[in-house]
């Protein structure tokens, strides 16, 4: 019977000790939810590598974007302005619409394929613009980037969500989409000399 009454007893100061430090945490919890949260000054980049719209840092494959805000900032216009703020990525060629893009230093490997009467080497990195995949065989369009939302580049094989030629990577130009309940009208220009 004491052996009982011993067990009973040790288990029944522990549930006393236990109980204020349960109110406690309980008290924490409930005055942290009444305080308002601070905003933080890291924007929420929202991308959609996978398909779907996503804040960049639920992503778990390795994504560089470049933003509205920061395109227009950067002045970036050409197909060498974008690549430029873009790291691992750069491009090769003998001149407009004949670039190859490199990610990671990978690039064309499959020789002398022909597509519409075009021969050149099969791409190992798709370029996008939106939805539609520009890239050919030997070269890729030079995109002027007006109008842009934002450029999305998705290091590493990308085949299961972009088929073909997204070996190294998938390049995404994502144009501002219409929006059909207002008006806007804008005009821009640029002068270069060469």
């Amino acid at each position: 019977m004491m052996k009982i009454l011993g067990g009973a007893s040790i288990g029944a100061l522990a549930i006393a000790i236990a109980t204020p430090a349960a109110a406690q945490d309980a008290a924490s919890t409930s005055a942290s939810a009444q305080r308002p949260r601070q905003q933080g000054g890291v924007k929420t980049i929202v991308v959609t590598a996978q398909k779907r719209t996503e804040d960049l840092q639920d992503v778990p494959i390795s994504v560089t974007a470049i933003g509205e805000e920061e395109l227009t900032q950067l002045n970036i216009d050409t197909f060498e302005d974008y690549l430029d703020q873009l790291p691992n990525v750069t491009a090769g060629g003998t001149g407009p619409g004949q670039n190859t893009i490199y990610i990671r230093g990978l690039a064309s490997t499959t020789p002398n394929l022909t597509t519409a009467g075009v021969a050149g080497l099969a791409p190992n990195v798709a370029f996008y613009l939106d939805e539609q995949p520009l890239a050919q065989p030997g070269r890729n369009l030079d995109v002027y980037a007006a109008d842009m939302q934002r450029i999305e580049v998705l290091s590493g094989p990308q085949g299961t969500l972009f088929g073909a030629s997204s070996q190294a990577g998938v390049v995404r130009l994502i144009t501002n989409k219409p929006d059909l309940t207002r008006f806007d009208a804008g005009f821009d220009s640029s002068v270069s000399f060469t």
